[in-house]
C-alpha cells in the first residue's frame, strides 16, 4: 500500500485494492470502504465488529482493469463484446450508467459495452479530505455519451455510515434519455442459501422473460406481489432468501410510491451483519433482483458463480435503451429519466453497516429522521435498531 503521508491517514491510495488493481480506501474507527479506479466499483465494505466480512461480491475469476481489455487477448477468458470488457473488471457495487443493459446491435458494432461506459473506463480522483471526515470524490467523463460523472464518498468516523453523492453533467446540446442504476451485488461468504435475508419496500413486481436463462424455475413474464413469486409448477417462491439450486433469474420490483425513502437490505444473521442502502424513492423507484447460482456456463462464469444483486434504479429491466424507451411506463411508472441539455442531475444514497443478533430476521422498514436512522426488524419481534446519522436524504 502506498500513501501520500502517514499510515494513519483516513483516505489512502492503494496500488492493490483487488487483484493487483489500484484504487482508494477510506477508513474510519468502525472499518473501511474500498473502491477501484477501473470501473469505479465499490468493491469492499468492512465492519470491524463483524470479523471484517466483505458482503459484496468478488468474482471467482481474476479481474483486470477494463481499460486493459483487448478482444484478441481476453475474449476467451472474459467473453467477447459487448459483455467482455465489463466482466473483466466488475466487482461488488457497480454503476450502470447511462445505460442499464446491453447496447443495441448497432451500438455494439460501434464499440459500446453493456451497462454503459461508466463501469468500463478508468475513474480519476478529483478531491480528497482527511478531516473533519474522510472524503473522496472521483469520477470521469464519458466520451461517447458526453456526460461528466462524479461520486463523492464521505465516512462518519464513529458511526458505520457512508454518505454517497453522485452528479451527472450533460456536456452536449441534446436532451438525453438515461438509465441510472446502482448495481449492488452480494456474494459469499456473506451470501448463503436459506440464510441471507433480502428486503425492500416493494409491492408490484414482474418476472423477466423465459429467454433470460435456460435454468429458470419462476413463471416467465408473470406479475406478482413481492416477495412471493409464482413458479412454473404453480407454487410460490419467497424471494427473501435464495434456494440451494442451480438457477438464474431476474425480477423487477416497483418500490411503494407512498414511501419517500426507499431501501434495500441484506442480512446474514449467522455472521451478525446487516447492510442497508437508503435513498430517495423519487431518484430510484425500481429495484432489480438478480440471482445467479452456478447457471451461466460461458466465459468468464464457467458455471462457478454464486451472487445476488439488488439494484436500485431508474429502470426496471436490463435491456437495450431503445427497448426501454419503446416499452413505455410499467405499472404506471416511468422506466428511464431525462438529463436535459447542458444541465446536471444529482442523486444521494447512504450505506449503513450494522451488527445484529443471530436471531435477526430481516428488515421491515427504514426511516431517516431527527439525525438518526431507524431500522425495524421483520416479524413479530419488530426490534428497532438506531444509528446516529447526518441529515442527508
Amino acid at each position: 500500500m502506498t500513501t501520500s503521508g502517514s499510515q494513519a491517514q483516513a483516505v489512502l491510495c492503494d496500488k492493490n485494492v483487488m487483484d493487483g488493481r489500484p484504487g482508494f480506501r477510506l477508513r474510519a474507527d468502525w472499518g473501511y470502504i474500498s473502491v477501484l479506479e477501473g470501473g469505479g466499483h465499490i468493491c469492499a465494505l468492512n465492519l470491524n465488529a463483524c470479523s471484517g466480512v466483505n458482503p459484496l461480491w468478488r468474482p471467482q475469476w481474476a479481474t483486470i482493469d477494463p481499460s486493459q481489455y483487448e478482444i484478441s487477448k481476453h475474449a476467451r477468458k472474459y467473453g467477447p463484446p459487448p459483455d467482455g470488457r465489463l466482466l473483466s473488471g466488475i466487482a461488488g457495487h457497480s454503476l450502470s450508467f447511462d445505460q442499464f443493459g446491453p447496447p443495441s446491435i448497432e451500438e455494439t458494432a460501434a464499440g459500446l459495452t453493456t451497462h454503459g461506459e461508466a463501469p468500463a473506463l478508468k475513474w480519476k480522483i478529483q478531491k480528497q479530505a482527511q478531516s473533519p471526515k474522510p472524503q473522496l470524490q472521483y469520477g470521469l467523463t464519458l466520451p461517447e455519451a458526453r456526460i461528466s460523472f462524479s461520486r463523492k464518498l464521505t465516512l462518519d468516523r464513529v458511526n458505520p455510515v457512508i454518505y454517497c453523492e453522485e452528479e451527472a453533467v450533460n456536456l452536449s446540446s441534446y436532451d438525453r434519455p438515461i438509465s441510472w442504476n446502482e448495481h449492488v451485488t452480494f456474494g459469499p461468504p456473506f451470501l448463503e442459501p436459506g440464510t441471507t435475508w433480502f428486503d425492500m419496500p416493494a409491492k408490484r413486481a414482474k418476472v423477466c422473460p423465459t429467454s433470460y436463462s435456460p435454468r429458470f424455475f419462476l413463471q416467465p413474464d408473470s406479475e406478482f406481489t413481492w416477495p412471493n413469486a409464482p413458479t412454473k409448477d404453480r407454487k410460490r417462491m419467497n424471494l427473501r432468501t435464495t434456494p440451494a439450486q442451480r438457477f438464474g433469474h431476474y425480477t423487477a420490483q416497483l418500490l411503494s410510491p407512498e414511501r419517500e425513502i426507499g431501501f434495500i437490505a441484506a442480512c446474514n444473521p449467522r455472521q451478525k451483519l446487516l447492510v442497508v442502502y437508503a435513498f430517495r424513492r423519487a431518484d430510484f423507484p425500481w429495484v432489480g433482483n438478480w440471482e445467479e447460482r452456478y447457471n451461466r456456463t460461458q466465459a468468464p462464469w464457467r458455471g462457478k458463480t454464486f451472487c445476488r444483486g439488488l439494484e436500485f434504479s431508474t429502470t426496471p429491466f436490463s435491456i437495450p435503451r431503445r427497448e426501454t424507451i419503446e416499452q413505455g411506463p410499467l405499472f404506471g411508472e416511468p422506466t428511464y429519466r431525462w438529463l436535459p441539455a447542458k444541465s446536471k442531475a444529482q442523486v444521494r444514497f447512504l450505506i449503513l453497516l450494522v451488527k445484529v443478533p443471530e436471531t435477526f430476521r430481516g428488515v421491515a422498514s427504514v426511516s431517516v429522521a431527527k439525525r438518526k436512522i431507524d431500522v425495524v426488524e421483520s416479524g413479530a419481534r419488530g426490534r428497532k435498531l438506531s444509528v446516529a446519522a447526518d441529515k442527508f436524504l
